[in-house]
């Protein structure tokens, strides 16, 4: 993966305020397709950070990028002030990088509880920060994503909704730093985006855990995150706080073909 960091970026990069995750210049190639165009941006410490744009942007690829599903052509990625570019998922979710998916990845066979022990014996020990109140158990995260009443089912007779929660639960048990979700709204109805999106900003005010979400429901999305980065052809074309980007021209033209309020 090459070189580390010269001591002063070392130092900058572990600044307080400084991003946690860095996306340097990375590039994808599928062929002739290029599906990431030397595609920069940053993701700060505290913050949930929103990624949208037109089918075929390069969002999923992304993803799979920063997650270590595939690795890039060129570039870099820096966690914390590491490189972590080619790196397996396995490794990444020892550093304290999570993930979920569309379609929720679960043990269908397996009870809810069962699902949700399988992350904490595979994640990273739990360093609480000060300030962290509370302890973050399986108990404790079944509790927080109401699944207490659900954890002796089989995962894969529950609804999508407790699905989906039991998958982020799990993942939230190997103690993540970050977590990408992948569309998490995803064929809920519109009480049950607001239940999940409410739950995404209690476990982040409550365990500081960054969430990275690509998401193609704009509104709910504009409501959830601090600052939302809209991609087009593999490409940054805008990313500031959300209701700057659904005004911005250039995203109403490629993406949104209407102004609206966040």
């Amino acid at each position: 993966m090459g070189g580390g960091l010269s001591g002063m970026e070392e130092a900058q990069l572990n600044a307080p305020g400084q991003p946690l995750l860095v996306v340097r210049e990375i590039t994808k190639r599928f062929g002739a397709l290029t599906a990431l165009d030397r595609l920069s941006f940053e993701v700060r410490r505290n913050e949930i950070f929103g990624i949208a744009g037109p089918n075929g942007a390069g969002k999923s690829t992304l993803l799979n990028v920063c997650a270590g599903a595939i690795p890039p052509d060129s570039g870099q990625i820096l966690f914390d002030g590491d490189r972590v570019d080619g790196q397996r998922p396995y490794r990444l979710c020892h550093r304290g990088i999570g993930r979920t998916f569309q379609i929720p990845q679960i043990f269908g066979s397996l009870t809810v509880r069962e699902n949700v022990e399988i992350g904490a014996t595979f994640g990273r020990p739990f360093q609480w920060s000060s300030g962290s109140p509370g302890d973050f158990s399986v108990d404790s995260l079944l509790k927080m994503t109401n699944l207490t009443d659900l954890q002796d089912r089989p995962a894969g007779q529950v609804k999508l909704l407790a699905r989906k929660m039991t998958m982020l639960a799990a993942v939230l048990a190997t103690n993540p730093r970050l977590a990408f979700m992948d569309e998490p709204f995803a064929g809920l109805n519109g009480e049950e985006v607001e239940v999940f999106a409410d739950l995404i900003t209690r476990l982040h005010d409550r365990a500081g855990v960054v969430f990275v979400i690509i998401e193609h429901k704009i509104r709910a999305l504009s409501k959830l995150v601090d600052r939302l980065m809209i991609i087009h052809f593999g490409r940054c074309i805008c990313l500031d706080r959300p209701e700057v980007v659904v005004r911005d021209p250039q995203v109403v033209d490629v993406y949104l073909g209407t102004e609206f309020d966040a």
